[in-house]
């Protein structure tokens, strides 16, 4: 473990605060790199050199003088028996001792809460590391995949499925992070901007009572999750999960499960000139709002009530605004035929866009 100059500083500030006094921070090769005397921050420090290299505290004074020290005592800090540094206090050694067990302990729950600090980041890099692997299919390095996999105790046979959340509301990343470390979901992962992921279980998929977190925070997120896959084809899922979230936006839902779609999943398939082709052979007349009145019909399953309603407009308008667009496109949205395709070629159009 290594002392920045920043946690040296901090220590310092912490002990100087307890015992006023000068106190220095030396680094084992005798560099002041901490200091409540700004001006001797890089300075040698002879007696903090020395009291590195024995292990034990060195006191400077008239008898014992050293090159860069002046009077006062040097306590070298120990962390799993290893010398870190050294602590020094100026004053009159004989003054002084008294601090000498209280000024080693600060400065020990310091490195400690360091330690533990870098040990979590470490952790949880490598967490990130093996989750962005999994859903992104980069598994050029298998070794240490496998051995990532014992170390956050992962079975490999076990079949799992991606969650993908995009985030609408600011302040929603630490929401998130709170209910799936609740959930106890260990491969879970925010991306910037927008973006959570996290690999499922079955069981952890129903443990996550998903339903219930969109009820409790309505139209922060928008959610779709994908089919299962073995631990090593999870791209799959998570592509399927960025399907499913996509068209649950489309459609002005919360919510969509990959396994709910249908046209979407055929569609895939077709190529994206195809699709733009019959999207332009159906809809290339109408207007963009035009279109988007089509979108709230379909998704009002052809209800001229509940369409209006959402429109805030009259019922009579409503139809007339359906017989002007069945009169542009020659199909008629409340015959099933014609809506059919009509629904078909706003899906082509919304697929084909998605693949630009």
């Amino acid at each position: 473990m290594e002392i920045t100059k920043e946690l040296a500083a901090q220590i310092v500030t912490a002990i100087y605060e307890v015992v006023k006094r000068d106190i220095n921070f030396i680094d084992p090769d005798g560099r002041i790199i901490g200091s409540s005397d700004q001006k001797r921050i890089g300075d040698f420090h002879q007696a903090g050199a020395y009291a590195a290299k024995e292990k034990k505290r060195m006191i400077v004074d008239e008898e014992h003088p050293f090159e860069g020290a002046r009077p006062g005592i040097n306590y070298p800090i120990f962390l799993e028996n290893q010398v870190l540094g050294v602590i020094g206090i100026t004053g009159d050694p004989k003054e002084l001792d008294a601090y000498g067990f209280l000024i080693t302990k600060i400065t020990e729950v310091f490195l400690k809460e360091q330690k533990l600090n870098e040990e979590l980041l470490s952790k949880d890099r490598a967490l990130q590391y093996l989750i962005q692997s999994l859903i992104h299919g980069d598994l050029k390095d298998p070794e240490r995949m496998k051995d990532l996999m014992e170390e956050f105790g992962i079975d490999e046979t076990q079949k799992r499925q991606v969650l993908r959340l995009k985030i609408r509301q600011r302040g929603m990343e630490p929401v998130l992070r709170f209910f799936f470390r609740e959930k106890k979901i260990q491969l879970s992962l925010y991306n910037y901007p927008r973006e959570w992921v996290a690999i499922l279980t079955e069981k952890e998929w129903k443990r996550l009572e998903f339903p219930s977190f969109l009820r409790q925070h309505p139209e922060s997120v928008v959610a779709g999750i994908g089919e299962p896959e073995s631990l090593y084809q999870l791209q799959k899922s998570y592509e399927n999960a960025r399907t499913a979230s996509q068209r649950a936006e489309r459609m002005n839902q919360e919510f969509c499960s990959f396994e709910e779609i249908s046209a979407e999943m055929i569609l895939e398939s077709v190529k994206t000139e195809r699709k733009r082709r019959y999207a332009e052979q159906i809809l290339g007349k109408l207007k963009e709002k035009e279109k988007e009145l089509l979108q709230i019909y379909f998704r009002n399953n052809q209800s001229l009530k509940e369409t209006a309603e959402e429109l805030g407009i009259h019922r009579n308008t409503l139809q007339y605004q359906l017989d002007q667009i069945a009169g542009k496109c020659g199909k008629n949205p409340r015959e099933f035929q014609e809506a059919f395709q009509l629904q078909l070629a706003l899906l082509c159009e919304d697929s084909s866009n998605d693949q630009k």
